[in-house]
Parts: C-alpha cells; structure tokens; sequence
C-alpha cells in the first residue's frame, strides 16, 4: 500500500504527464505546459494572461490550442469566438469552462453574469456555441446562444462536465449528478470571483440555467446552496417525481460482475433527434449541429448513481425561477412541467413560460430569439424575495 503523501505525488505526476482527449485517448503533453492547469498565482499561459483565484477555484486562461477540443482544425473552430478557461474543482480535476468577451480586464460590471450548464449527452460548445465566431458555413447564421444572451445584456458562462467535451474523465469515468453539483458550485464561486460580486447579496450572484438533465443539475444545486445563484432557469428540465432511480444492490455474491463503463459511440441520427417539428430548423444547421456534436462528444459518457435526482424536490426550491419548454418537448411534457412549477418553493417570484411550435432543443430553432429574450428579462428583472434571502444571510 502506498501512503497517502505517496498516492498524491504519485497522481501529480500522472496529471503532470497525461491529458485525456474527448476522444478516450490519454494525449502525451509536456509537464510543464499541463502544471498551469492547477498552477495559482501571477503566471502566464503560452503568452496569454492567466487568472487566478484564491480560496478552492483557481483558473487559467487558455489558448484554443490548450483544449482537447483545441487538437485538431476542426474541433478548434467549434471554439471560435469564445475564451476558454480552466477552473480547478475542489479535488483539484481540471474543467473546462467557456466564456465570451470575458478576458480579465475588461470584465463588463454591467452585464449580468450567467452559467449555462449541458444535458445528459451533448457538451456546452455544439450545445450553446453553434456556428459561433467566425464559424459561418455555406451562408448559414450563428445559433450561439452564448453570443445571443450576451449582445441581450448577459455575460455568459458554460461549462463542460466531466467526461463531457473540453473536460477529461476523472478515474472513475463515470458521470455523477453530486459531482456536477459541486463542480459547478465551484464554477460559479469562479465566477463571482472573476465578477467581484458581492456574495453577501444574493442579487448580486450569477443566474444559472441547466437544459434537459442538466435541469436536474441545475435544481438539486439551488436546493443545496441556493445563496449560490440568483436566478434559476428549468429549461426542458427531465423533472418527474413519479419516476425513481434505483440504487445499486447492497450486497451482492457475484464480483465477476461489474459496472459498465463502456463508453459507446454517439451516432449522427442521435444528435439530430431533439429536432422533431417540421419547419423549425432547416437540414444543413442540423446537420451542422450534429457533426459539432460528434466532433465535441464522438462517446456517449456513462452516468451513474442516477439515484441522486430521486432528491429533486421542488417544494425545496426558493430561489426565482423560471421553468421554460417547448409546448411540443417530448421529453418535458406540459403535464411534468405544470407539476414542477406549480410545487416550487413559496415566497420567491416564479415564471412558466411555453414556447409554440417548439420542441426539446428551443434555442437552437429559428425561433430561438423568443427564447433568449424570455431569459434575458427574467434574468434582468424581477422582483426578489426580500423576506426569505435575508434569512439566508
């Protein structure tokens, strides 16, 4: 057995050596270049400024090249027009998180800032950066979300999950609904770090919006620590209290049995079939979208201890809140919908919002201005709880 000063030198090294790729391959880098993944303190990144936070999140700031997404020609201008960064989560693992107009320096003190997290299957770049930047094919329009919400007024964030895009796999190369929770808790610490908010006003902290699973993410992390954001966006959130995860047997006899960590190919058909009414978004911005999608995310990350969104109650958020879908979402049905958002918590604002003629994917449609500006006024306005976020401090 080895000690536990031992085990910790002995996974530096590794982290200082290897870089895994979204592609399931571990990349040789040079140690020096990867030490500047968890480095703190006054450095710099290939020429570029890093930044850097104190207390559990530590960030730098990276050139395209740096990513995994970055290795290739093709999966770099994915990342046209967007800052990556990488934020340190409190076990130390390397995310990835995206941003736009959002160097250090000239940080608008204007723009609110907001954190999109991702679903179960696609990563933040296909996601909330299609045809972003300079990206324009054939003639087609960019369908960024990030870019659309920031020329609204917002100043975006994304992140990437682990397994998920620009952010490697951790040992166990699984995903886990806590662990999101707690990375992005410690991306949105980043962020008011970044923002020098005022975390003792909740009015002040970023918004969070978490699409499809991401949702589930996104509402079991306002349970937790709803001082931590200041508005909350449900959008085609997958809620359904009818529906329990199972835990994992207690015990068991058979040990030649274990947990599937296969990670499968993600298919082209797979990342079009959140498009589903005729009409609302055209063959080649699809198959855009699919072939972004493939390039971020070519595996289908595994998940596990799904059990942990049993936890999702709604009564237990009392943050604003916003729950948005599309009137034809098959996986956000009306019915589940109307039940999360007529059991959110009392005393802070609440806004359902249906889009017509829209189905799962709404901000990548060629109606998704409508959604973007339903966020953008939701985020920008409203009526705090005054009564119950005093309590909170």
């Amino acid at each position: 057995m080895f000690s536990l000063t031992s085990r910790l030198l002995l996974q530096t090294t590794i982290f200082s050596t290897i870089m895994y790729t979204s592609f399931g391959r571990a990349l040789l880098r040079r140690p020096k270049a990867l030490a500047l993944v968890c480095a703190r303190g006054n450095i710099r990144a290939r020429g570029v400024a890093a930044y850097s936070a104190t207390s559990r999140s530590s960030a730098c700031h990276y050139t395209i090249a740096d990513t995994p997404l970055g290795q290739n020609e093709a999966g770099a201008a994915l990342l046209d027009g967007l800052d990556v960064y990488r934020v340190s989560a409190n076990d130390e693992h390397p995310l990835s998180v995206y941003g736009i107009h959002s160097e250090e320096g000239i940080v608008d003190s204007t723009k609110k800032p907001i954190l999109l997290l991702h679903g179960r299957t696609w990563s933040s770049v296909p996601v909330y950066h299609l045809l972003g930047g300079n990206q324009s094919k054939n003639g087609q329009e960019s369908r960024s979300l990030m870019e659309a919400l920031r020329d609204l007024g917002l100043q975006p964030y994304a992140m990437d999950f682990r397994g998920f895009g620009g952010t490697p796999p951790d040992d166990s190369q699984c995903v886990e609904p806590l662990r999101c929770v707690m990375d992005a808790e410690t991306v949105l610490e980043w962020i008011c770090k970044r923002h020098d908010l005022n975390q003792e006003s909740h009015e002040d902290m970023p918004a969070l919006l978490g699409w499809s699973q991401g949702a589930l993410v996104a509402q079991l992390l306002a349970q937790k620590t709803p001082g931590a954001l200041s508005k909350l966006i449900l959008y085609g959130s997958l809620y359904d209290p009818l529906v329990r995860h199972p835990r994992a047997p207690l015990y068991k006899t058979d040990f030649s049995a274990t947990d599937d960590t296969t990670r499968r190919k993600n298919l082209l058909d797979e990342a079009m079939e959140d498009f589903t009414i005729e009409g609302t978004i055209p063959p080649e911005p699809a198959r855009l979208f699919a072939e972004a999608a493939l390039l971020a995310d070519p595996v289908k990350a595994v998940w596990k201890h799904l059990y942990q969104f049993n936890n999702c109650d709604a009564a237990r958020v009392h943050v604003p809140t916003l729950v948005v879908a599309g009137d034809q979402d098959p996986y956000a049905p009306l019915h589940m919908q109307q039940e999360l958002f007529a059991n959110l918590g009392r005393g802070s604002d609440r806004t359902w919002s249906i889009l017509a003629d829209a189905d799962h994917a709404v901000h990548l449609l060629d109606g998704r201005a409508r959604f973007a500006n339903i966020v953008t006024s939701f985020v920008q306005n409203g009526k705090r709880s005054e009564d119950y976020h005093d309590r909170l401090w």
